[in-house]
Protein backbone atom coordinates (compact mmCIF):
# COMPACT_ATOMS: atom_id res chain seq x y z
CA UNK A 1 0.00 0.00 0.00
CA UNK A 2 1.66 3.43 -1.00
CA UNK A 3 0.18 5.96 0.78
CA UNK A 4 2.00 9.87 0.29
CA UNK A 5 3.13 11.56 3.75
CA UNK A 6 0.18 14.14 2.82
CA UNK A 7 -2.54 11.57 3.48
CA UNK A 8 -0.97 9.45 6.18
CA UNK A 9 -0.63 13.27 8.19
CA UNK A 10 -4.24 13.51 8.23
CA UNK A 11 -4.58 10.21 9.89
CA UNK A 12 -5.66 12.08 13.38
CA UNK A 13 -7.94 13.90 11.89
CA UNK A 14 -9.80 11.13 9.56
CA UNK A 15 -10.34 9.31 13.28
CA UNK A 16 -11.76 12.11 14.55
CA UNK A 17 -14.23 12.74 11.78
CA UNK A 18 -15.03 9.15 11.28
CA UNK A 19 -15.79 9.02 14.66
CA UNK A 20 -18.23 11.68 14.78
CA UNK A 21 -20.12 10.56 11.79
CA UNK A 22 -20.10 6.81 13.05
CA UNK A 23 -21.75 8.18 16.08
CA UNK A 24 -24.64 10.17 14.53
CA UNK A 25 -26.01 8.50 11.91
CA UNK A 26 -29.21 9.94 10.55
CA UNK A 27 -31.57 8.32 7.55
CA UNK A 28 -32.41 10.25 4.35
CA UNK A 29 -33.19 13.46 4.31
CA UNK A 30 -32.53 14.31 7.82
CA UNK A 31 -29.17 14.57 7.97
CA UNK A 32 -29.27 17.38 9.60
CA UNK A 33 -26.06 17.40 12.39
CA UNK A 34 -24.26 15.57 9.62
CA UNK A 35 -24.87 18.27 6.98
CA UNK A 36 -23.62 21.19 9.86
CA UNK A 37 -20.66 19.15 10.52
CA UNK A 38 -19.72 19.24 6.83
CA UNK A 39 -20.30 22.54 6.82
CA UNK A 40 -18.06 23.54 9.92
CA UNK A 41 -14.95 21.63 9.14
CA UNK A 42 -15.34 23.21 5.00
CA UNK A 43 -15.52 26.42 6.91
CA UNK A 44 -12.51 25.16 9.12
CA UNK A 45 -10.29 24.44 5.73
CA UNK A 46 -11.03 27.89 4.14
CA UNK A 47 -13.73 27.21 2.02
CA UNK A 48 -16.21 29.76 1.04
CA UNK A 49 -18.25 28.68 -1.83
CA UNK A 50 -20.70 26.25 0.15
CA UNK A 51 -23.72 25.69 -1.21
CA UNK A 52 -26.24 24.54 1.39
CA UNK A 53 -29.09 25.23 -0.38
CA UNK A 54 -28.81 22.57 -3.23
CA UNK A 55 -31.17 20.17 -2.28
CA UNK A 56 -32.76 19.71 1.73
CA UNK A 57 -29.46 18.49 3.24
CA UNK A 58 -27.21 18.66 0.67
CA UNK A 59 -23.92 20.06 0.20
CA UNK A 60 -21.69 21.30 -2.99
CA UNK A 61 -18.39 23.02 -2.05
CA UNK A 62 -16.03 24.75 -4.79
CA UNK A 63 -12.78 25.31 -5.14
CA UNK A 64 -11.12 27.09 -8.09
CA UNK A 65 -7.53 27.36 -9.34
CA UNK A 66 -6.47 30.31 -10.72
CA UNK A 67 -5.30 28.76 -14.06
CA UNK A 68 -8.61 27.46 -16.60
CA UNK A 69 -9.22 23.59 -16.41
CA UNK A 70 -11.53 21.05 -16.19
CA UNK A 71 -14.55 20.84 -13.44
CA UNK A 72 -13.98 17.48 -11.66
CA UNK A 73 -16.84 16.52 -9.09
CA UNK A 74 -16.11 13.86 -6.18
CA UNK A 75 -18.94 12.45 -4.90
CA UNK A 76 -19.75 11.15 -1.00
CA UNK A 77 -23.35 9.85 0.17
CA UNK A 78 -24.32 11.06 3.81
CA UNK A 79 -27.16 8.82 5.17
CA UNK A 80 -27.53 6.41 6.84
CA UNK A 81 -29.34 2.68 6.91
CA UNK A 82 -32.44 2.65 8.52
CA UNK A 83 -32.04 -1.29 10.64
CA UNK A 84 -35.36 -1.52 11.72
CA UNK A 85 -38.78 -1.28 11.92
CA UNK A 86 -38.00 1.50 14.88
CA UNK A 87 -36.18 3.69 12.30
CA UNK A 88 -32.61 3.26 14.18
CA UNK A 89 -30.21 4.06 11.71
CA UNK A 90 -26.63 2.52 11.77
CA UNK A 91 -24.08 3.28 8.66
CA UNK A 92 -23.72 -0.37 7.76
CA UNK A 93 -23.02 0.52 4.26
CA UNK A 94 -20.08 2.96 4.72
CA UNK A 95 -21.47 6.12 3.79
CA UNK A 96 -19.48 7.28 7.29
CA UNK A 97 -16.26 5.91 5.52
CA UNK A 98 -17.30 8.37 2.14
CA UNK A 99 -17.79 11.33 4.15
CA UNK A 100 -14.10 11.17 5.77
CA UNK A 101 -12.31 10.19 2.50
CA UNK A 102 -14.19 13.21 1.00
CA UNK A 103 -13.46 15.53 4.03
CA UNK A 104 -9.67 14.15 3.96
CA UNK A 105 -9.54 15.13 0.04
CA UNK A 106 -11.09 18.47 0.82
CA UNK A 107 -8.24 19.27 2.93
CA UNK A 108 -5.65 18.65 0.78
CA UNK A 109 -6.91 20.26 -2.07
CA UNK A 110 -6.95 23.14 0.16
CA UNK A 111 -3.22 22.71 1.46
CA UNK A 112 -2.49 22.39 -3.07
CA UNK A 113 -4.97 25.36 -3.63
CA UNK A 114 -2.34 26.95 -5.75
CA UNK A 115 -1.54 24.38 -8.21
CA UNK A 116 -5.42 23.79 -9.04
CA UNK A 117 -5.86 23.96 -12.94
CA UNK A 118 -9.56 24.03 -13.10
CA UNK A 119 -12.42 23.80 -10.52
CA UNK A 120 -13.53 20.75 -8.15
CA UNK A 121 -16.80 19.88 -6.76
CA UNK A 122 -17.13 18.41 -3.39
CA UNK A 123 -20.63 16.86 -2.99
CA UNK A 124 -22.18 15.40 -0.27
CA UNK A 125 -25.53 14.18 -1.38
CA UNK A 126 -29.04 12.96 0.70
CA UNK A 127 -30.72 9.70 0.99
CA UNK A 128 -28.75 7.78 -1.36
CA UNK A 129 -31.02 4.83 0.46
CA UNK A 130 -33.82 5.82 0.27
CA UNK A 131 -35.28 7.71 -2.80
CA UNK A 132 -32.59 8.77 -5.13
CA UNK A 133 -31.19 11.94 -4.16
CA UNK A 134 -28.77 11.90 -6.64
CA UNK A 135 -31.62 12.33 -8.87
CA UNK A 136 -32.48 15.64 -7.36
CA UNK A 137 -29.08 17.15 -7.04
CA UNK A 138 -28.84 16.83 -10.81
CA UNK A 139 -32.04 18.36 -11.23
CA UNK A 140 -31.42 21.15 -9.09
CA UNK A 141 -28.26 21.86 -10.97
CA UNK A 142 -25.52 20.00 -9.41
CA UNK A 143 -23.52 19.15 -12.39
CA UNK A 144 -23.82 22.67 -13.41
CA UNK A 145 -22.61 26.57 -12.81
CA UNK A 146 -19.66 25.15 -14.26
CA UNK A 147 -20.60 22.47 -15.99
CA UNK A 148 -19.22 19.10 -14.71
CA UNK A 149 -16.61 17.35 -16.95
CA UNK A 150 -16.17 14.10 -14.95
CA UNK A 151 -17.70 13.12 -11.92
CA UNK A 152 -16.33 10.58 -9.43
CA UNK A 153 -17.35 8.16 -6.47
CA UNK A 154 -16.02 5.69 -4.01
CA UNK A 155 -17.81 3.05 -2.29
CA UNK A 156 -16.05 1.27 0.47
CA UNK A 157 -17.27 -2.58 0.02
CA UNK A 158 -17.23 -5.72 1.89
CA UNK A 159 -17.05 -8.03 -0.63
CA UNK A 160 -13.32 -6.86 -1.95
CA UNK A 161 -10.57 -7.66 0.90
CA UNK A 162 -8.97 -4.32 2.00
CA UNK A 163 -5.90 -3.23 -0.09
CA UNK A 164 -8.04 -4.14 -2.96
CA UNK A 165 -9.44 -1.55 -5.42
CA UNK A 166 -12.09 -2.94 -7.83
CA UNK A 167 -12.45 -0.77 -11.20
CA UNK A 168 -14.38 -1.88 -14.06
CA UNK A 169 -14.80 -0.64 -17.30
CA UNK A 170 -18.58 -0.32 -18.36
CA UNK A 171 -21.73 -1.81 -16.34
CA UNK A 172 -20.27 -1.99 -12.46
CA UNK A 173 -23.91 -2.20 -10.51
CA UNK A 174 -27.48 -2.90 -11.43
CA UNK A 175 -30.34 -1.12 -12.05
CA UNK A 176 -33.04 -1.13 -8.98
CA UNK A 177 -36.66 -0.64 -9.83
CA UNK A 178 -38.64 -1.58 -6.59
CA UNK A 179 -42.39 -1.70 -7.05
CA UNK A 180 -45.62 -2.03 -4.98
CA UNK A 181 -48.44 -3.96 -6.69
CA UNK A 182 -52.00 -3.86 -5.41
CA UNK A 183 -54.30 -7.12 -6.10
CA UNK A 184 -58.13 -6.81 -5.95
CA UNK A 185 -60.78 -9.21 -5.67
CA UNK A 186 -63.61 -9.85 -4.33
CA UNK A 187 -64.05 -10.71 -0.46
CA UNK A 188 -66.25 -13.23 1.19
CA UNK A 189 -67.28 -16.16 3.79
CA UNK A 190 -64.23 -18.44 3.46
CA UNK A 191 -66.83 -21.19 3.29
CA UNK A 192 -67.92 -20.05 -0.15
CA UNK A 193 -65.40 -19.41 -1.95
CA UNK A 194 -67.10 -19.92 -5.30
CA UNK A 195 -68.92 -16.35 -4.36
CA UNK A 196 -65.46 -15.05 -3.94
CA UNK A 197 -62.57 -13.71 -6.23
CA UNK A 198 -59.48 -14.47 -3.85
CA UNK A 199 -57.07 -11.92 -3.90
CA UNK A 200 -54.37 -13.92 -2.11
CA UNK A 201 -54.90 -17.03 -4.52
CA UNK A 202 -53.99 -14.34 -7.44
CA UNK A 203 -51.19 -12.78 -5.31
CA UNK A 204 -49.36 -16.26 -5.32
CA UNK A 205 -49.65 -16.82 -8.76
CA UNK A 206 -48.33 -13.45 -9.54
CA UNK A 207 -45.63 -14.13 -6.94
CA UNK A 208 -44.59 -17.34 -9.23
CA UNK A 209 -45.10 -15.76 -12.42
CA UNK A 210 -42.65 -12.83 -11.91
CA UNK A 211 -40.36 -15.42 -10.50
CA UNK A 212 -40.22 -17.30 -13.81
CA UNK A 213 -39.48 -13.94 -15.57
CA UNK A 214 -35.98 -13.94 -13.69
CA UNK A 215 -33.07 -13.72 -16.63
CA UNK A 216 -30.77 -16.19 -14.79
CA UNK A 217 -28.60 -18.44 -16.94
CA UNK A 218 -27.66 -16.01 -19.59
CA UNK A 219 -25.24 -13.39 -19.96
CA UNK A 220 -24.39 -10.75 -17.25
CA UNK A 221 -25.55 -8.29 -19.16
CA UNK A 222 -28.90 -9.44 -20.12
CA UNK A 223 -29.24 -10.69 -16.20
CA UNK A 224 -32.48 -10.10 -14.51
CA UNK A 225 -33.60 -10.45 -11.23
CA UNK A 226 -37.41 -10.32 -10.62
CA UNK A 227 -39.31 -11.30 -7.60
CA UNK A 228 -41.74 -11.14 -4.37
CA UNK A 229 -40.22 -9.66 -1.21
CA UNK A 230 -43.05 -8.98 0.74
CA UNK A 231 -46.86 -9.79 0.65
CA UNK A 232 -50.01 -9.41 3.29
CA UNK A 233 -53.68 -9.78 2.99
CA UNK A 234 -56.70 -10.93 5.33
CA UNK A 235 -57.00 -10.27 9.11
CA UNK A 236 -58.67 -13.67 10.04
CA UNK A 237 -59.16 -17.32 9.00
CA UNK A 238 -62.97 -17.53 8.09
CA UNK A 239 -62.93 -14.28 5.45
CA UNK A 240 -61.34 -14.09 2.35
CA UNK A 241 -60.21 -10.16 1.78
CA UNK A 242 -61.10 -8.06 -0.88
CA UNK A 243 -57.27 -6.81 -1.63
CA UNK A 244 -53.79 -8.33 -1.20
CA UNK A 245 -50.41 -6.18 -0.83
CA UNK A 246 -47.29 -6.85 -2.33
CA UNK A 247 -43.80 -5.72 -2.68
CA UNK A 248 -41.54 -6.58 -4.99
CA UNK A 249 -37.93 -5.75 -7.20
CA UNK A 250 -36.13 -5.42 -10.21
CA UNK A 251 -32.78 -5.89 -11.03
CA UNK A 252 -30.77 -5.44 -14.26
CA UNK A 253 -27.54 -5.40 -15.90
CA UNK A 254 -28.72 -3.27 -18.92
CA UNK A 255 -30.31 -0.83 -19.58
CA UNK A 256 -32.70 -2.22 -22.73
CA UNK A 257 -33.27 -4.88 -20.64
CA UNK A 258 -34.52 -3.02 -17.66
CA UNK A 259 -36.96 -1.47 -19.75
CA UNK A 260 -38.23 -4.61 -21.53
CA UNK A 261 -38.55 -5.83 -18.08
CA UNK A 262 -40.57 -2.90 -16.01
CA UNK A 263 -43.15 -3.44 -19.08
CA UNK A 264 -43.40 -7.21 -18.79
CA UNK A 265 -43.54 -6.87 -14.82
CA UNK A 266 -46.31 -4.65 -15.32
CA UNK A 267 -48.14 -6.60 -18.49
CA UNK A 268 -47.93 -10.23 -16.48
CA UNK A 269 -49.17 -8.83 -13.12
CA UNK A 270 -52.48 -7.66 -15.05
CA UNK A 271 -52.80 -10.06 -17.25
CA UNK A 272 -52.62 -12.96 -14.04
CA UNK A 273 -54.83 -10.88 -12.10
CA UNK A 274 -57.77 -10.49 -14.90
CA UNK A 275 -57.46 -14.08 -16.05
CA UNK A 276 -58.55 -15.05 -12.29
CA UNK A 277 -61.43 -12.34 -12.28
CA UNK A 278 -59.58 -10.14 -10.44
CA UNK A 279 -57.46 -7.09 -11.17
CA UNK A 280 -53.79 -5.25 -10.07
CA UNK A 281 -51.81 -2.54 -10.75
CA UNK A 282 -47.98 -2.19 -9.98
CA UNK A 283 -46.31 1.36 -9.22
CA UNK A 284 -42.57 1.65 -9.13
CA UNK A 285 -41.26 3.17 -6.49
CA UNK A 286 -37.49 4.89 -6.38
CA UNK A 287 -36.05 3.81 -9.37
CA UNK A 288 -31.98 3.44 -9.96
CA UNK A 289 -30.46 3.12 -13.29
CA UNK A 290 -27.52 0.94 -14.22
CA UNK A 291 -24.41 2.36 -13.21
CA UNK A 292 -22.31 2.34 -15.81
CA UNK A 293 -18.68 3.78 -16.08
CA UNK A 294 -17.49 5.61 -19.17
CA UNK A 295 -14.34 3.61 -20.34
CA UNK A 296 -11.56 5.98 -20.81
CA UNK A 297 -11.97 7.57 -17.31
CA UNK A 298 -12.01 3.65 -16.14
CA UNK A 299 -8.80 2.63 -17.73
CA UNK A 300 -7.21 5.75 -16.26
CA UNK A 301 -8.06 5.19 -12.94
CA UNK A 302 -6.90 1.49 -13.01
CA UNK A 303 -3.36 2.62 -13.67
CA UNK A 304 -3.42 5.31 -10.78
CA UNK A 305 -4.60 2.81 -8.45
CA UNK A 306 -1.65 0.03 -9.51
CA UNK A 307 0.40 3.10 -7.74
CA UNK A 308 -1.36 2.44 -4.17
CA UNK A 309 -2.26 -1.12 -4.36
CA UNK A 310 -1.29 -4.29 -5.75
CA UNK A 311 -4.66 -5.75 -5.74
CA UNK A 312 -6.58 -4.41 -8.86
CA UNK A 313 -9.68 -5.95 -10.19
CA UNK A 314 -10.95 -4.94 -13.39
CA UNK A 315 -13.74 -7.24 -14.19
CA UNK A 316 -16.05 -6.91 -10.77
CA UNK A 317 -19.64 -5.60 -10.87
CA UNK A 318 -22.55 -6.45 -8.74
CA UNK A 319 -26.40 -6.83 -8.85
CA UNK A 320 -26.61 -4.18 -5.91
CA UNK A 321 -27.22 -0.43 -6.87
CA UNK A 322 -26.10 2.73 -6.53
CA UNK A 323 -27.56 6.66 -7.61
CA UNK A 324 -24.19 7.67 -8.30
CA UNK A 325 -25.75 6.15 -12.36
CA UNK A 326 -27.97 9.26 -12.54
CA UNK A 327 -24.98 11.17 -12.63
CA UNK A 328 -23.09 9.29 -15.24
CA UNK A 329 -25.69 9.66 -16.98
CA UNK A 330 -24.73 13.08 -17.42
CA UNK A 331 -21.07 13.13 -17.53
CA UNK A 332 -18.25 10.59 -18.10
CA UNK A 333 -16.82 9.11 -14.63
CA UNK A 334 -16.61 6.38 -12.57
CA UNK A 335 -17.97 4.13 -9.30
CA UNK A 336 -14.78 2.66 -7.62
CA UNK A 337 -14.71 0.10 -4.92
CA UNK A 338 -12.42 0.30 -2.30
CA UNK A 339 -12.25 -3.16 -0.27
CA UNK A 340 -13.07 -3.45 3.46
CA UNK A 341 -13.66 -6.89 3.85
CA UNK A 342 -11.79 -7.94 7.32
CA UNK A 343 -10.73 -11.50 8.22
CA UNK A 344 -14.45 -12.22 9.26
CA UNK A 345 -16.93 -11.16 6.53
CA UNK A 346 -20.10 -9.08 7.03
CA UNK A 347 -21.97 -7.78 4.50
CA UNK A 348 -22.63 -4.02 3.70
CA UNK A 349 -26.30 -3.43 5.82
CA UNK A 350 -25.18 -6.12 8.03
CA UNK A 351 -25.45 -5.21 11.56
CA UNK A 352 -21.46 -5.54 12.52
CA UNK A 353 -20.29 -4.15 9.57
CA UNK A 354 -17.55 -1.34 9.98
CA UNK A 355 -14.71 -0.07 7.71
CA UNK A 356 -11.12 0.20 9.31
CA UNK A 357 -8.94 3.15 8.68
CA UNK A 358 -6.94 1.39 5.69
CA UNK A 359 -9.83 1.79 2.95
CA UNK A 360 -9.98 5.38 4.12
CA UNK A 361 -6.39 5.79 3.18
CA UNK A 362 -6.80 3.94 -0.32
CA UNK A 363 -9.51 6.07 -0.70
CA UNK A 364 -8.47 9.26 0.28
CA UNK A 365 -5.45 8.62 -1.79
CA UNK A 366 -6.89 7.70 -5.40
CA UNK A 367 -8.71 11.09 -4.98
CA UNK A 368 -5.78 12.70 -4.83
CA UNK A 369 -4.29 10.76 -7.46
CA UNK A 370 -7.45 11.58 -9.98
CA UNK A 371 -6.88 15.14 -8.49
CA UNK A 372 -3.33 15.26 -10.11
CA UNK A 373 -4.42 13.52 -13.21
CA UNK A 374 -6.59 16.16 -13.90
CA UNK A 375 -5.82 19.43 -12.10
CA UNK A 376 -2.68 19.20 -11.26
Amino acid sequence: MNIEDEVNNLRPQMEKDKEYLWNHPEKGLCEYKTSTYIKQRLEEMGYTDINTDIYKTGIVAMLKGKEDGPCILFRSDMDAVIMDETGRTKHTCGHDAHMTILLSLAQILMNNKEKIKGTVKLLFQPDEEGDAGASKMVENGALENPKVDKAFAIHVWSELKEGTIGIKEGTVMASSDPYDIYVYGKGGHAAMPEKCVDPIYIANKIGIALKEMARIDVNIDEKAIIGVTAISGGKTNNVIPDQVFMKGICRTNNNETRKEMKKKIVDTVEEVANKMGGSAEVKFLAQYPVTVNSSEEAKIVQELAKNIVDNVITDYQTTTSEDFSYYLEKVPGCMIFVGCGGDIYYPQHNENFTVGEKPILIGTQLFYEITKKYLM
